[in-house]
Formats: structure tokens, C-alpha cells, sequence
């Protein structure tokens, strides 16, 4: 007679029954190079600058269009499958903390610097831009992107912490830019771009 199954040995078990469900139906929906599931794979993908906190995630997506974020969205809301969100990695808040049984999504290929204002003093970019990689664009124009001192965070790090950061972002006259895209609807901009300063600020 088998001895029965610990609950670890269990929960394993439906973790790759899960795995291979959610694997196979978003293939239907991203090319096989937008798809990471083997350990080897998601390891780097356990943690974001906060090391301390560790979890794989369940499966990796990386889209690299609007359309495809909406169809990870749609499909992993009809699997009933938590997403977190993930920019470059580098935040240190632990805000993209993958769920042990969800979905990340990465925004790195999001890393376009979609336009640069010097007279206003405003940029628009993707979820996927370094803030570092802001103030070097911005310096040639003598400008610089301050938005806390975790300064090569991505926007999207910005993002997740915005309510959390209420006293720093009045402090800089810092907004992003934000794009929501959801289950249900197109993908909508709501613009508060984000602000550079000069040294002499």
C-alpha cells in the first residue's frame, strides 16, 4: 500500500496540473519566445532589487505589444490566475513579488522613451524605462530625473508605490505616465507625465 502524499508532495502535483494548464492556453495567445516556464528560466525572476524576498513564479510572460498584455490579462482572468506586473526588476519595495501560483508579467520590452519635452520639462515613457536611463536622455538638455533616490528603478516600480509615495512625489512634482490595460477594455492612456528638474532646482 503507497504511503499517502505529504502536503508538499501535494501541492506540487497541482502546481504543475496549473502550470501546464496555464503554459498551454497562452501559447494560444504569445509566440513561444514570450513564454518562460522551466525553472532554469523563471529563477531570475524570483525577486526584484529586494532580495531578501524570494518566490517563483509560476510562469513568465514577456509581451511586446498593448494587444498582447490585454490577451494575457483576458486569459489568466478566465483561468483565475493572479498576474503581477514587473518593469525592470530593479525596485526595491518588493513590488514585483511574484505569486507562488501566478503570473509575471514583464513589461522589459515596454523600455521606450516615447517623447521628451525640454520647454516643459516633461517625458512620456513605458513601463519598462530605467529612471536612469530618463535623467541621461534628459541630460544633454541639462535636465535630470530625481524621483526618489532609488534612482534606476523603473517606471513601472513608480507605479505600483504611487500611493505609497504621496510626500516624495509632492516634493519633486513627480507623475507618470500610466496605461491601463484590463480584462475587459482596450488598452487606456492616462497621462501625468513625469517631471524633470534642472541642477540649479
Amino acid at each position: 500500500m503507497n504511503a499517502p502524499l505529504t502536503a508538499e508532495q501535494q501541492f506540487l502535483i497541482e502546481r504543475a496540473d496549473r502550470q501546464a494548464l496555464v503554459v498551454r492556453s497562452l501559447k494560444a495567445v504569445l509566440p513561444e519566445h514570450a513564454l518562460l516556464w522551466n525553472n532554469e528560466d523563471t529563477t531570475p525572476y524570483e525577486c526584484d532589487g529586494l532580495t531578501a524576498y524570494r518566490q517563483r513564479p509560476l510562469v513568465v510572460v514577456l509581451p511586446e505589444t498593448y494587444a498582447q498584455v490585454q490577451a494575457v490579462l483576458k486569459t489568466c482572468h478566465a483561468l483565475n490566475v493572479p498576474v503581477v506586473a514587473r518593469g525592470a526588476g530593479t525596485g526595491l519595495s518588493g513590488g514585483a513579488m511574484p505569486h507562488k501560483l501566478g503570473v509575471t508579467l514583464s513589461l522589459a520590452k515596454f523600455n521606450k522613451i516615447l517623447k521628451l519635452d525640454p520647454l516643459s520639462r516633461t517625458a512620456v515613457v513605458q513601463g519598462g524605462v530605467r529612471n536612469l536611463a530618463i535623467s541621461e536622455a534628459a541630460a544633454p538638455h541639462g535636465l535630470y530625473y530625481a524621483p526618489d533616490p532609488s534612482s534606476t528603478t523603473s517606471s513601472r516600480s513608480r507605479v505600483s508605490r504611487l500611493k505609497a509615495m504621496k510626500l516624495s512625489l509632492a516634493a519633486t512634482r513627480w507623475m507618470p505616465q500610466a496605461t491601463t490595460c484590463s480584462a475587459s477594455s482596450s488598452a487606456a492612456k492616462a497621462c501625468w507625465p513625469s517631471r524633470l528638474k534642472s541642477p540649479s532646482n
